[in-house]
């Protein structure tokens, strides 16, 4: 049994036994009435606290092993009795009043989204998309280590004398939810690349929430523990390379507007209420140990954050813009961005003026507050369908389910709808009601599922989505001077939710107007194509100062018509065969 003893000032302290998935038990020792989840912060324990700590996600779950915790009405709203009784509770509610044996189930333990291994000379014209599979642990390795098994010893040296003489430079997409980072040359090809779970979903899954907790008193926590990320990063993607002994000139990292301001410690308390302002929105060059810690082979290197348009239209988007081939739509056709995840940022127009806005979507795309959601990790239900009546569905790697991320969860919504287990305002048939679509099992015979209450969370953010889409349509009409929303070309659909997604699954739920089914082109990562081409393309930084320049950010909540859109858009399916922006003039501004 601990000891339980008095620390300064007389202060009762216990000690804390921590079990979590991949790691050695961890004992640490707390002050009486210590929030659990805090102190996993505090020790750089992985978890995930969608809603920052209020109780209402059910996503930091434990189980109390050891210790008398008495369960929190929150807690009876996430867990069955006999889960209580079998000891589940969530961190954010677990008080320190004794000692404590805990074993952490957060599936963040877990979060480690791969990507293919890229082809030798692969180039930023042909960046591969993320994929099951991979983390910054393992992080795949190109040309640099690919080559004849023959080559003699001396010929190996010289390439690598000559590999010595190019710049390299490291370009980062710093996601909310995801990381992403490739080692280029100078040519821009791809020599290994890393991608992470951002650990500050211990703050919580929105930009929102960690606006809140900055302006809280975390600022300096959020910093520290998105620098570390980046820093594993880093290493894991110089240490491939360790046999040339490369040395870092230059890293651009792209970003929206609230993870840059966490990255450079700014106040964020302006972010977080109208008008809006940002700190900076400006390209910004600091020296590598202005921001991080020394990392072998970068402390030489200059960093570089990319230039943003907006509180919510980011430097993730700029760079997206450039790079996905939007900037290159002629004048006279009208092309349309779409980057969906928390945020989903919107941009319609060509290259002679565009209109961008975000819609506050909320984490359900990516996993967050559904009940069994989870990012596009291995053992993510990604894609669901119905075969004689049977659920079919398939996860990210092949690997075993382990809860579904929003790409299966839209999935499953088309799936119901196709099968009739669902109607247009998004009610389950009877039989499914109280237990929800069940999809899968969990290794430990848990049942993965998509209740009522996640079909709300996912019609929440597809009406955020179609109505922001409908509101800017309007707007750019509204520049050019018509009365109606323009037809739409193209439409660039960004971010590794956007790759994966199904055009027929987009149309079929109302995510997007019918219309644009033939006329989506999948991008992936705009964020990191953008910062690469910054890192080997002498015209790009001028290009996004120049996108900047022709940007008109508007906010969706104070047009007139945005209400009742949403409100429009709530249900699933488009029974109208059309798009809402030809008759949504009619509403009265």
């Amino acid at each position: 049994m601990c000891k339980t003893f008095k620390g300064n000032q007389n202060k009762t302290r216990y000690q804390v036994r921590i079990t979590a998935a991949h790691r050695q038990t961890q004992t640490f020792t707390a002050e009486a009435g210590a929030n659990l989840l805090d102190i996993c912060r505090q020790q750089q324990i992985p978890v995930e606290a969608a809603c920052n700590g209020r109780g209402i996600c059910g996503k930091c779950r434990v189980q109390v092993i050891q210790g008398n915790v008495p369960a929190a009405e929150e807690e009876r709203r996430v867990f069955t009795a006999q889960e209580i009784a079998d000891g589940y509770r969530l961190a954010c509610r677990v008080r320190v009043m004794s000692d404590l044996t805990v074993r952490l189930f957060s599936q963040q333990n877990a979060m480690e989204i791969q990507m293919p291994e890229p082809a030798a000379g692969n180039s930023i014209s042909k960046m591969p998309e993320p994929a099951a599979g991979s983390s910054f642990s393992k992080v795949q390795g190109g040309a640099s280590d690919v080559g004849p098994a023959a080559e003699t010893e001396p010929a190996a040296r010289l390439k690598t004398h000559e590999r010595q003489l190019t710049e390299y430079c490291i370009a980062v997409d710093l996601g909310s939810t995801t990381l992403a980072a490739v080692l280029i040359d100078q040519s821009g090809s791809i020599l290994s690349q890393a991608t992470a779970v951002n650990s500050q979903r211990a703050y919580g899954g929105d930009v929102i929430s960690r606006i809140q907790a900055s302006n809280e008193g975390r600022k300096d926590e959020l910093r520290r523990c998105i620098c570390r990320d980046l820093e594993q990063m880093f290493c894991a993607l110089v240490q491939k390379q360790k046999q040339m002994q490369i040395k870092i000139s230059r890293i651009a990292i792209a970003g929206n507007t609230t993870m840059l301001h966490l990255l450079r410690g700014y106040s964020c308390e302006r972010l977080g209420q109208a008008p809006f302002e940002p700190v900076n929105l400006q390209t910004e060059c600091l020296p590598y140990r202005e921001l991080f810690s020394d990392v072998a082979g970068c402390v030489q290197a200059a960093v570089y954050l990319l230039p943003g348009m907006s509180a919510f239209a980011g430097a993730d988007i700029t760079a997206g813009l450039y790079s996905s081939g939007f900037w290159q739509m002629p004048e006279d056709e009208t092309a349309f961005f779409v980057d969906l995840g928390t945020n989903g940022e919107l941009a319609c127009g060509s290259r002679k003026g565009f209109v961008t806005s975000a819609a506050a979507a909320g984490p359900a795309f990516e996993g967050g507050r559904l009940s069994c959601g989870i990012p596009g990790i291995p053992g993510a239900v990604s894609k669901v369908s119905y075969l004689y009546h049977r659920v079919r569905i398939q996860t990210i790697g092949q690997k075993k389910p382990c809860g579904i991320c929003g790409t299966g969860a839209l999935e499953a919504v088309a799936a119901l709808l196709g099968e009739g287990l669902l109607n247009k305002d998004g009610l389950l048939a009877p039989q499914l009601f109280e237990q929800g679509m069940v999809l899968a099992c969990r290794e430990d015979g848990s049942r993965i599922c998509l209740t009522q209450a996640d079909i709300r969370e996912i019609q929440m953010a597809k009406a955020a989505i179609r109505a922001g889409i409908e509101i800017l349509l309007l707007r750019y009409g509204q520049m050019l001077g018509q009365d109606a929303g323009p037809a739409v070309s193209r439409v660039y659909l960004a971010g590794g939710f956007g790759y994966y997604l199904s055009a027929d699954t987009a149309t079929a739920i109302g995510l997007f107007p019918p219309e644009w089914r033939d006329k989506i082109i999948l991008c992936g990562n705009t964020s990191l194509k953008g910062a690469v081409l910054f890192l080997s393309d002498p015209s790009c930084a001028g290009g996004l100062v120049k996108i900047c320049s022709k940007n008109t950010s508007i906010q969706l909540e104070d047009d007139p018509r945005f209400q009742e859109i949403y409100i429009q858009q709530m249900g699933f399916g488009n029974s109208s065969g059309r798009s809402l922006h030809a008759a949504a003039v009619n509403v009265r501004t």
